[in-house]
Protein backbone atom coordinates (compact mmCIF):
# COMPACT_ATOMS: atom_id res chain seq x y z
CA UNK A 1 0.00 0.00 0.00
CA UNK A 2 1.40 3.47 -0.93
CA UNK A 3 2.80 5.50 1.95
CA UNK A 4 1.10 8.86 1.34
CA UNK A 5 -1.41 11.07 3.02
CA UNK A 6 -5.04 11.38 2.01
CA UNK A 7 -4.38 14.88 0.70
CA UNK A 8 -1.62 13.57 -1.56
CA UNK A 9 -3.86 10.76 -2.74
CA UNK A 10 -6.58 13.29 -3.60
CA UNK A 11 -4.12 15.47 -5.53
CA UNK A 12 -2.87 12.46 -7.51
CA UNK A 13 -6.42 11.36 -8.34
CA UNK A 14 -7.66 14.76 -9.48
CA UNK A 15 -4.57 15.56 -11.59
CA UNK A 16 -4.85 19.29 -11.14
CA UNK A 17 -8.54 19.56 -12.11
CA UNK A 18 -10.72 22.08 -10.39
CA UNK A 19 -12.24 20.24 -7.37
CA UNK A 20 -15.47 22.21 -7.70
CA UNK A 21 -16.14 20.61 -11.10
CA UNK A 22 -15.38 17.00 -10.14
CA UNK A 23 -18.40 14.73 -9.66
CA UNK A 24 -16.78 11.31 -9.23
CA UNK A 25 -13.73 10.47 -7.13
CA UNK A 26 -12.18 7.08 -6.33
CA UNK A 27 -9.47 6.82 -3.65
CA UNK A 28 -9.68 3.07 -2.94
CA UNK A 29 -6.56 1.69 -1.19
CA UNK A 30 -4.63 4.87 -2.06
CA UNK A 31 -3.41 5.50 1.49
CA UNK A 32 -3.96 4.70 5.16
CA UNK A 33 -6.02 7.09 7.24
CA UNK A 34 -8.58 6.88 10.02
CA UNK A 35 -10.53 10.05 9.16
CA UNK A 36 -11.99 11.64 6.06
CA UNK A 37 -10.52 15.07 5.35
CA UNK A 38 -9.55 17.43 2.52
CA UNK A 39 -12.89 17.27 0.64
CA UNK A 40 -14.14 20.77 1.43
CA UNK A 41 -13.49 22.04 -2.13
CA UNK A 42 -15.45 19.21 -3.79
CA UNK A 43 -18.80 20.99 -3.70
CA UNK A 44 -20.21 19.15 -6.76
CA UNK A 45 -19.09 15.64 -5.82
CA UNK A 46 -21.78 12.99 -6.39
CA UNK A 47 -19.95 9.67 -6.26
CA UNK A 48 -17.15 8.88 -3.79
CA UNK A 49 -15.30 5.63 -3.10
CA UNK A 50 -13.05 5.36 -0.01
CA UNK A 51 -12.62 1.58 0.29
CA UNK A 52 -9.75 -0.07 2.19
CA UNK A 53 -8.30 3.05 3.82
CA UNK A 54 -8.63 2.01 7.48
CA UNK A 55 -11.34 4.65 8.15
CA UNK A 56 -12.99 4.97 11.55
CA UNK A 57 -14.25 8.58 11.44
CA UNK A 58 -16.61 9.87 8.70
CA UNK A 59 -17.21 13.43 9.88
CA UNK A 60 -15.33 14.91 6.89
CA UNK A 61 -18.09 13.69 4.55
CA UNK A 62 -20.34 16.56 5.64
CA UNK A 63 -18.39 18.71 3.12
CA UNK A 64 -20.03 16.76 0.26
CA UNK A 65 -23.81 17.35 0.60
CA UNK A 66 -24.55 16.35 -3.02
CA UNK A 67 -23.31 12.76 -2.69
CA UNK A 68 -25.67 10.19 -4.17
CA UNK A 69 -23.32 7.18 -4.05
CA UNK A 70 -20.83 6.40 -1.26
CA UNK A 71 -18.60 3.35 -0.94
CA UNK A 72 -16.78 3.05 2.41
CA UNK A 73 -16.47 -0.72 2.44
CA UNK A 74 -13.60 -2.68 3.98
CA UNK A 75 -12.74 -0.15 6.67
CA UNK A 76 -12.98 -0.12 10.49
CA UNK A 77 -16.32 1.70 10.76
CA UNK A 78 -18.50 0.99 13.77
CA UNK A 79 -22.11 1.90 14.47
CA UNK A 80 -21.37 5.23 16.16
CA UNK A 81 -19.46 6.55 13.12
CA UNK A 82 -22.60 6.32 11.00
CA UNK A 83 -24.11 9.43 12.63
CA UNK A 84 -21.87 11.54 10.36
CA UNK A 85 -23.92 10.35 7.36
CA UNK A 86 -27.19 11.89 8.58
CA UNK A 87 -26.55 15.13 6.64
CA UNK A 88 -26.25 13.39 3.25
CA UNK A 89 -29.91 13.81 2.33
CA UNK A 90 -29.36 12.95 -1.39
CA UNK A 91 -27.57 9.65 -0.74
CA UNK A 92 -29.15 6.72 -2.62
CA UNK A 93 -26.46 4.00 -2.60
CA UNK A 94 -24.38 3.14 0.49
CA UNK A 95 -21.78 0.38 0.63
CA UNK A 96 -20.84 -0.57 4.22
CA UNK A 97 -19.62 -4.10 3.49
CA UNK A 98 -16.63 -5.42 5.45
CA UNK A 99 -16.93 -3.10 8.45
CA UNK A 100 -17.81 -3.52 12.12
CA UNK A 101 -21.59 -2.99 12.24
CA UNK A 102 -22.80 -5.42 14.88
CA UNK A 103 -26.53 -4.66 15.21
CA UNK A 104 -29.54 -3.45 13.28
CA UNK A 105 -30.07 -0.75 15.90
CA UNK A 106 -26.80 0.84 14.82
CA UNK A 107 -28.42 1.47 11.42
CA UNK A 108 -31.28 3.52 12.89
CA UNK A 109 -29.38 6.77 12.20
CA UNK A 110 -29.88 6.07 8.49
CA UNK A 111 -33.62 6.65 8.77
CA UNK A 112 -32.91 10.33 8.08
CA UNK A 113 -31.68 9.39 4.60
CA UNK A 114 -35.05 9.21 2.89
CA UNK A 115 -33.52 8.92 -0.59
CA UNK A 116 -31.50 5.83 0.36
CA UNK A 117 -32.68 2.74 -1.53
CA UNK A 118 -29.63 0.44 -1.73
CA UNK A 119 -27.51 -0.79 1.23
CA UNK A 120 -24.64 -3.31 1.28
CA UNK A 121 -23.80 -4.92 4.63
CA UNK A 122 -21.99 -8.15 3.73
CA UNK A 123 -19.00 -8.92 5.95
CA UNK A 124 -20.38 -7.11 8.99
CA UNK A 125 -21.09 -9.01 12.25
CA UNK A 126 -24.84 -8.32 12.04
CA UNK A 127 -25.14 -10.46 8.92
CA UNK A 128 -24.64 -13.51 11.13
CA UNK A 129 -28.13 -12.95 12.57
CA UNK A 130 -30.92 -15.08 11.13
CA UNK A 131 -33.09 -13.17 8.67
CA UNK A 132 -30.98 -10.04 9.18
CA UNK A 133 -32.22 -8.57 5.87
CA UNK A 134 -35.84 -8.73 7.06
CA UNK A 135 -34.90 -6.84 10.20
CA UNK A 136 -33.01 -4.23 8.18
CA UNK A 137 -36.00 -3.72 5.84
CA UNK A 138 -38.18 -3.30 8.90
CA UNK A 139 -35.86 -0.72 10.41
CA UNK A 140 -35.39 1.11 7.09
CA UNK A 141 -38.66 0.66 5.11
CA UNK A 142 -37.57 3.01 2.30
CA UNK A 143 -34.87 0.56 1.20
CA UNK A 144 -35.34 -1.27 -2.10
CA UNK A 145 -32.45 -3.70 -1.68
CA UNK A 146 -30.09 -5.05 1.01
CA UNK A 147 -27.03 -6.88 -0.21
CA UNK A 148 -28.55 -6.91 -3.70
CA UNK A 149 -31.71 -8.64 -2.50
CA UNK A 150 -35.18 -7.11 -2.30
CA UNK A 151 -37.84 -7.67 0.37
CA UNK A 152 -39.01 -10.83 -1.35
CA UNK A 153 -35.50 -12.32 -1.25
CA UNK A 154 -35.21 -11.79 -4.99
CA UNK A 155 -31.91 -10.83 -6.52
CA UNK A 156 -31.62 -7.26 -7.70
CA UNK A 157 -29.32 -7.08 -10.67
CA UNK A 158 -26.30 -4.88 -10.20
CA UNK A 159 -26.86 -3.49 -13.70
CA UNK A 160 -30.22 -2.10 -12.59
CA UNK A 161 -28.55 -0.25 -9.74
CA UNK A 162 -25.85 1.11 -12.03
CA UNK A 163 -28.50 2.23 -14.51
CA UNK A 164 -30.34 4.06 -11.76
CA UNK A 165 -27.09 5.73 -10.73
CA UNK A 166 -26.44 6.87 -14.30
CA UNK A 167 -29.95 8.28 -14.50
CA UNK A 168 -29.35 10.15 -11.28
CA UNK A 169 -26.12 11.57 -12.68
CA UNK A 170 -27.92 12.67 -15.86
CA UNK A 171 -30.66 14.32 -13.83
CA UNK A 172 -28.09 16.16 -11.75
CA UNK A 173 -26.30 17.36 -14.88
CA UNK A 174 -29.58 18.58 -16.36
CA UNK A 175 -30.36 20.46 -13.16
CA UNK A 176 -26.91 22.02 -13.27
CA UNK A 177 -27.40 23.07 -16.91
CA UNK A 178 -30.79 24.57 -16.08
CA UNK A 179 -29.27 26.52 -13.22
CA UNK A 180 -26.53 27.81 -15.53
CA UNK A 181 -29.13 28.80 -18.14
CA UNK A 182 -31.19 30.61 -15.50
CA UNK A 183 -28.13 32.51 -14.32
CA UNK A 184 -27.22 33.41 -17.91
CA UNK A 185 -30.75 34.64 -18.59
CA UNK A 186 -30.71 36.66 -15.39
CA UNK A 187 -27.43 38.31 -16.41
CA UNK A 188 -28.72 39.02 -19.92
CA UNK A 189 -31.96 40.36 -18.45
CA UNK A 190 -29.97 42.70 -16.17
CA UNK A 191 -27.85 43.94 -19.08
CA UNK A 192 -30.94 44.31 -21.29
CA UNK A 193 -32.74 46.17 -18.49
CA UNK A 194 -29.82 48.60 -18.15
CA UNK A 195 -29.71 49.21 -21.89
CA UNK A 196 -33.49 49.50 -22.02
CA UNK A 197 -33.41 51.99 -19.16
CA UNK A 198 -30.86 54.13 -21.01
CA UNK A 199 -32.83 53.96 -24.24
CA UNK A 200 -36.02 54.70 -22.34
CA UNK A 201 -34.39 57.76 -20.78
CA UNK A 202 -33.33 59.07 -24.20
CA UNK A 203 -36.75 58.29 -25.64
CA UNK A 204 -38.33 60.10 -22.69
CA UNK A 205 -36.18 63.17 -23.43
CA UNK A 206 -37.19 63.14 -27.09
CA UNK A 207 -40.79 62.62 -26.06
CA UNK A 208 -40.59 65.71 -23.85
CA UNK A 209 -39.39 67.82 -26.79
CA UNK A 210 -42.13 66.40 -29.01
CA UNK A 211 -44.71 67.22 -26.35
CA UNK A 212 -43.47 70.83 -26.23
CA UNK A 213 -43.76 71.10 -30.00
CA UNK A 214 -47.21 69.52 -29.83
CA UNK A 215 -48.30 72.13 -27.24
CA UNK A 216 -47.07 74.94 -29.50
CA UNK A 217 -49.01 73.49 -32.43
CA UNK A 218 -52.14 73.21 -30.30
CA UNK A 219 -51.81 76.84 -29.15
CA UNK A 220 -51.40 77.95 -32.76
CA UNK A 221 -54.45 75.93 -33.77
CA UNK A 222 -56.53 77.51 -31.02
CA UNK A 223 -55.48 81.02 -32.08
CA UNK A 224 -56.40 80.31 -35.70
CA UNK A 225 -59.75 78.83 -34.64
CA UNK A 226 -60.45 81.89 -32.49
CA UNK A 227 -59.52 84.22 -35.35
CA UNK A 228 -61.75 82.35 -37.78
CA UNK A 229 -64.60 82.38 -35.26
CA UNK A 230 -64.38 86.16 -34.85
CA UNK A 231 -64.26 86.56 -38.59
CA UNK A 232 -67.38 84.46 -38.96
CA UNK A 233 -69.29 86.59 -36.46
CA UNK A 234 -68.13 90.03 -37.59
CA UNK A 235 -67.80 89.26 -41.27
CA UNK A 236 -64.82 88.62 -43.42
CA UNK A 237 -61.55 89.30 -41.66
CA UNK A 238 -59.61 92.35 -42.63
CA UNK A 239 -56.97 91.74 -45.18
CA UNK A 240 -53.63 91.41 -43.57
CA UNK A 241 -51.03 93.94 -44.61
CA UNK A 242 -48.70 92.58 -47.20
CA UNK A 243 -45.11 92.19 -46.30
CA UNK A 244 -42.58 94.29 -48.18
CA UNK A 245 -41.36 91.23 -50.05
CA UNK A 246 -44.89 90.27 -51.07
CA UNK A 247 -45.69 93.83 -52.08
CA UNK A 248 -42.54 93.90 -54.15
CA UNK A 249 -43.59 90.71 -55.88
CA UNK A 250 -47.16 91.87 -56.48
CA UNK A 251 -46.22 95.41 -57.49
CA UNK A 252 -45.22 94.65 -61.08
CA UNK A 253 -48.25 92.45 -61.50
CA UNK A 254 -50.62 95.29 -60.41
CA UNK A 255 -48.93 97.80 -62.74
CA UNK A 256 -49.28 95.41 -65.64
CA UNK A 257 -52.96 95.04 -64.84
CA UNK A 258 -53.39 98.84 -64.89
CA UNK A 259 -51.64 99.08 -68.24
CA UNK A 260 -53.85 96.34 -69.63
CA UNK A 261 -56.93 98.15 -68.38
CA UNK A 262 -55.77 101.43 -69.99
CA UNK A 263 -55.06 99.69 -73.28
CA UNK A 264 -58.46 98.04 -73.18
CA UNK A 265 -60.17 101.38 -72.52
CA UNK A 266 -58.25 103.00 -75.33
CA UNK A 267 -59.22 100.22 -77.73
CA UNK A 268 -62.84 100.53 -76.61
CA UNK A 269 -62.81 104.27 -77.29
CA UNK A 270 -61.32 103.71 -80.73
CA UNK A 271 -64.00 101.17 -81.51
CA UNK A 272 -66.69 103.64 -80.39
CA UNK A 273 -65.21 106.36 -82.65
CA UNK A 274 -65.15 104.04 -85.63
CA UNK A 275 -68.77 103.04 -84.94
CA UNK A 276 -69.78 106.69 -84.82
CA UNK A 277 -68.00 107.31 -88.11
CA UNK A 278 -69.78 104.38 -89.69
CA UNK A 279 -73.09 105.73 -88.49
CA UNK A 280 -72.23 109.14 -89.95
CA UNK A 281 -71.39 107.50 -93.24
CA UNK A 282 -74.69 105.64 -93.23
CA UNK A 283 -76.71 108.79 -92.51
CA UNK A 284 -76.04 110.45 -95.93
CA UNK A 285 -76.79 107.21 -97.69
CA UNK A 286 -80.08 106.97 -95.81
CA UNK A 287 -80.91 110.54 -96.77
CA UNK A 288 -80.09 109.76 -100.38
CA UNK A 289 -82.41 106.81 -100.36
CA UNK A 290 -85.16 108.86 -98.79
CA UNK A 291 -84.68 111.56 -101.46
CA UNK A 292 -84.82 108.94 -104.19
CA UNK A 293 -88.00 107.53 -102.78
CA UNK A 294 -89.56 111.04 -102.66
CA UNK A 295 -88.63 111.69 -106.27
CA UNK A 296 -90.08 108.38 -107.32
CA UNK A 297 -93.38 109.10 -105.55
CA UNK A 298 -93.58 112.57 -107.16
CA UNK A 299 -93.07 111.12 -110.58
CA UNK A 300 -95.85 108.61 -110.02
CA UNK A 301 -98.25 111.31 -108.87
CA UNK A 302 -97.48 113.36 -111.96
CA UNK A 303 -98.13 110.37 -114.20
CA UNK A 304 -101.47 109.77 -112.48
CA UNK A 305 -102.47 113.41 -112.99
CA UNK A 306 -101.62 113.20 -116.69
CA UNK A 307 -103.75 110.14 -117.10
CA UNK A 308 -106.72 111.86 -115.43
CA UNK A 309 -106.51 114.76 -117.73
Amino acid sequence: MPKQTLAEAIAAATKGDDPATIRKLCLDASCRTIAVEGLEAFSSLQSLSLASLGLKNLEGLAACPHLTALAINDNNIGGTALTALSTLSKLRRLDLAGNRIVSVQALSVLTHLRALHSLDLEGNPLTDMPDYRAHVFEALPALASVDEMNKNDEVVEAEDSEGEEEEEDADYEEEGDEDDDDEGEAEEGGAGGGAGGGAGGEAGGDGGEDDDEGDDDEDGGEEEATYEGEGGEEGEPEEKPKSPKLAALLGPIDSDDEEDKQDYQAESEEDDDELDEDEDDEAPKKRKREDSDSDYESEEEEEDDDEDE
